[in-house]
C-alpha cells in the first residue's frame, strides 16, 4: 500500500518572537499575535497546516480547537494541524494562549473554508474491479486499515450486539481524520453507518485516558468504533473491554448497533459478514479504503456489496473471538487474518 500523502498540506515558517525571562532579561508581554494562513481553505477530507505569528511569553499554555473538522496541535502548540471533515462548510479554528508570566490569556481565531469537489466515483458507471476490496479509484489511499474487528462477542443474545467493535490503525507518519467515512457489511436492510466521534453520540466516559472528542487517528495509532449502547450493557455477561491510554473512541452517527441487521456484524452467522471501509455517502462509495473478508465490489453502490465466496473468509468465529489483522502492509486475504479469543481492542500486533 502506498503511503498517504498530502498534496493540500501547507508548510509553513514558525514566525514566533519568544521573549525570556532568565538571566536578566524582562520577559515582553504578548503583542499582535495572528494565526498564519489568515486565508485559510482546503477541499474535503484534506488539511492544512496553522502557526501562530507574533511575540509569546515564556512557558505559556496554547489549546487549538475547532467548531467543524478536527484540530491536531504539535507538542509545544506552537503550531496545529486542520483537517477537514468530509462535507462541505465553514470552520472557526480558536487557538487560546495563556501567558505564563501573569496567567492572562488571549483568544485568537481564523475561519477556514472547506470546499466541495465533485466525486469522480458519483459519475461513473464503469463496472469496479476489487478482488481484495482495495482500490475503488485510482488515487492514493489514506493510510488506515481494518485491524480488528469483534465479531463474536461474549454475552446474552440481546446484549452481545452492543459488545461489538471496529478496530483502526493508521500505519502512516501523519494524523488522518476518518470522521465522515463509512462503514458498511452486506446486511439485510442495507445502510451504511457513518463515524463520528464517541462525544457525538454519547456523554457517557468510558475510562480514563481515551480521546472520546475526535475523529482523528494519529500516526501509528488506533481508534475503536462502539455501538453507543456499549457503556449502558449492564448485564453480568459483558465483556468488559479495558482500552489502553489514549485510544481514540467513535461511534456511529444513527444506528445503536454496528452493521445493518439486528444483531450487528454477528446477523446470523457469527461474524460471517463483509466489512468495507469507504469514503462517499450513504448510497455512494467515492473511494475504498479497506476491507475485511473480500468482498466483491463491482460497482460505486454499496448496497452491491457482497461476499464472492471464493475463499474461506469471513471466518467462522467461535464465541468471544475477534478477527485481527497479522500485517497492516498485506491485503485483506484469509492468510493476513487471525481469530483472537476475548479480543484485543485498541492494541495491535504492529506498530
Amino acid at each position: 500500500m502506498k503511503p498517504f500523502s498530502l498534496p493540500y498540506t501547507f508548510t509553513l515558517t514558525l514566525l514566533l518572537a519568544v521573549s525570556i525571562t532568565s538571566c536578566g532579561l524582562t520577559a515582553k508581554p504578548m503583542q499582535s499575535l495572528v494565526i498564519l494562513p489568515q486565508d485559510c481553505s482546503m477541499p474535503i477530507s484534506k488539511q492544512t497546516g496553522l502557526t501562530l505569528s507574533g511575540q509569546i511569553d515564556p512557558n505559556s499554555k496554547i489549546a487549538w480547537q475547532t467548531d467543524f473538522g478536527s484540530i491536531v496541535q504539535n507538542a509545544q502548540g506552537l503550531s496545529a494541524t486542520y483537517i477537514a471533515p468530509a462535507v462541505p462548510g465553514e470552520a472557526q479554528v480558536t487557538a487560546t494562549v495563556t501567558s505564563g508570566v501573569n496567567a492572562s490569556s488571549m483568544v485568537l481565531t481564523v475561519k477556514c473554508k472547506v470546499q466541495d469537489t465533485q466525486s469522480t466515483a458519483s459519475n461513473s458507471n464503469a463496472p469496479i474491479s476489487s478482488s481484495s476490496g482495495t482500490g475503488l479509484l485510482s488515487t492514493e489511499k489514506p493510510t488506515v486499515i481494518i485491524s480488528e474487528m469483534m465479531g463474536n462477542p461474549c454475552g446474552g443474545i440481546d446484549q452481545r450486539k452492543y459488545n461489538q467493535y471496529v478496530e483502526l490503525y493508521n500505519y502512516g507518519d501523519q494524523p488522518v481524520d476518518v470522521g465522515g467515512w463509512w462503514l458498511y457489511d452486506e446486511g439485510d436492510i442495507g445502510t451504511p453507518d457513518k463515524l463520528v466521534a464517541w462525544n457525538a453520540r454519547s456523554a457517557v466516559q468510558i475510562s480514563e485516558g481515551l480521546v472520546l472528542n475526535s475523529t482523528v487517528i494519529p500516526p501509528q495509532s488506533v481508534a475503536v468504533v462502539l455501538s453507543p449502547q456499549y457503556p449502558q450493557n449492564l448485564d453480568i455477561s459483558k465483556m468488559p473491554y479495558r482500552f489502553p491510554p489514549n485510544v481514540i473512541i467513535l461511534s456511529v452517527a444513527e444506528s445503536d448497533t454496528l452493521g445493518d441487521d439486528y444483531f450487528g456484524f454477528i446477523a446470523d452467522q457469527d461474524g460471517y459478514d463483509t466489512l468495507t471501509l469507504y469514503k462517499g455517502g450513504a448510497s455512494i462509495i467515492d473511494q475504498v479504503v479497506d476491507t475485511y473478508g473480500t468482498p466483491s465490489i463491482l460497482s460505486a453502490y454499496p448496497v452491491e456489496i457482497k461476499d464472492d465466496h471464493n475463499d474461506n473468509i469471513p471466518m467462522y468465529l467461535s464465541d468471544c473471538h475477534s478477527i485481527e489483522r497479522i500485517d497492516p502492509n498485506l491485503p485483506d486475504e484469509q492468510s493476513n487474518w487471525k481469530s483472537i479469543p476475548n479480543g484485543t481492542p485498541g492494541e495491535v500486533p504492529f506498530g
